[in-house]
């Protein structure tokens, strides 16, 4: 008898239970189990055909797929059998499976532990990836701060040399001055000698000595502010290289920040433009300027606190009228700026909005413009774009700060 008559059950034939009843051994008690009937062999022999195909269609799938199949999955898929009669022979998904012993196979265990050996060597290898991406990213960054110490010792040696040639200057313009006024004390003892022994001349003599006195007086006051000019061109030098040197040593990270004895340096670039614009006295600054300070990630905001500042006085020269003997990119290159006094009409004209910024309530144009740190990224380099007004037009004269931070777009971007 197959699987299913001996789980469903098949009822004896009512002369045997009716033998057994009364008491007399039936057929199967004396002789064995009696011979079925063609039809109950039919149907037994029926259900083992559907048990083997059940079972050989399980094999199949697993060795299509690889896997253990779920009910599921033979729902609505062909030719696969459908589960419920599947159900309806084992009596329950998880019996079938028992049946054909496939819990327990050995090649899907391999298959398993092969499945998750390759999800682990996938895992390794984005790892691996991932790390490649990183020593590469660490290259490039070895690279840059390869260049910006290369052209900070060049810088340096640029600035060393000018310091060393004011010096010279300030030596010789100090011997120059010593000699003058040691002649002008010959020169004043001599006149006044005159001038008294003179004292009954005539008018004209004394008044001619007196003009001689004063033009060598006048003479000596024009040496005395030429000395001073070059002592305090020596001394902005000196700090132009003392701040080279700082970033020098520190290579490509972050920037000197003391920028007073009883300041804390700036964190941001938000935070340089802000107490720039408390603190500067002829700089006008811009909504705009605010606006890139707060989007701009530069790492050094110190070094814009200490550029606005130099700017700041480049403004109070601008403010005269009538000039201050040099161009505005001659006063900025001397104080040691990257100055640039305009930008290409090509970047102007592809990027119009970019390139202005409001001045009371005027639509201007921006192109003057402070280049700073070396590199590439918003966090290496960044821009202080002006507004210079000449006093002509609707705007008073001035230099307006209208973006601090990031590159604007040019022909190169």
């Amino acid at each position: 008898m197959g699987k299913r008559a001996r789980r469903k059950g098949i009822e004896p034939e009512e002369g045997n239970a009716a033998a057994t009843e009364e008491g007399v051994p039936d057929a199967a008690e004396a002789h064995g189990p009696p011979p079925l009937e063609p039809d109950a062999r039919l149907r037994e022999v029926s259900l083992l055909v559907e048990e083997v195909d059940y079972v050989y269609q399980l094999y199949r799938w697993i060795m299509l797929t690889g896997q253990v199949p779920k009910a599921q999955e033979w729902l609505k898929k062909e030719p696969w059998p459908h589960p419920d009669y599947v159900i309806d022979v084992f009596g329950s998904w998880e019996k079938f499976l028992a049946h054909a012993h496939v819990t327990e196979s050995p090649l899907l265990a391999r298959l398993k532990a092969a499945d998750a050996a390759e999800k682990d060597m996938a895992a390794a290898r984005k790892q691996v990836e991932k790390e490649l991406s990183r020593v590469e990213d660490l290259r490039r960054q070895v690279l840059t701060a390869r260049h910006a110490r290369e052209a900070a010792e060049a810088e340096r040696g640029e600035e060393r040399a000018r310091a060393d040639r004011a010096q010279r200057a300030l030596d010789a313009a100090e011997t120059r001055a010593t000699a003058a006024e040691a002649k002008l004390h010959e020169r004043t003892a001599a006149l006044e000698a005159a001038a008294s022994a003179a004292a009954a001349a005539p008018d004209e003599r004394v008044t001619a000595l007196a003009d001689e006195l004063d033009a060598v007086r006048a003479h000596r006051e024009e040496l005395l502010r030429q000395v001073e000019e070059l002592r305090e061109q020596a001394a902005q030098d000196a700090r132009t290289v003392a701040r080279l040197s700082t970033l020098l040593a520190e290579g490509a990270g972050a920037a000197p920040d003391v920028v007073g004895d009883d300041l804390e340096p700036p964190v941001t670039v938000l935070a340089a433009v802000q107490r720039a614009a408390d603190t500067s006295a002829h700089l006008h600054f811009t909504a705009d300027a605010f606006t890139s300070a707060a989007d701009s990630p530069y790492r050094r905001p110190a070094e814009i606190l200490e550029t606005l500042a130099v700017l700041d006085e480049l403004a109070g020269l601008h403010a005269d009228p009538d000039g201050f003997g040099r161009s505005l990119t001659q006063a900025a290159t001397e104080r040691g700026l990257t100055y640039k006094h305009d930008v290409s009409e090509t970047a102007r004209s592809r990027h119009p909005h970019e390139y202005s910024t409001t001045v009371e309530d005027q639509r201007v144009d921006l192109g003057p413009h402070v280049a700073l740190g070396s590199g590439s990224g918003a966090g290496f380099i960044a821009r202080i774009y002006l507004h210079v007004a000449d006093g002509s037009g609707s705007v008073p004269r001035g230099m307006y700060v209208g973006h601090v931070g990031r590159h604007l777009p040019d022909t190169t971007t």
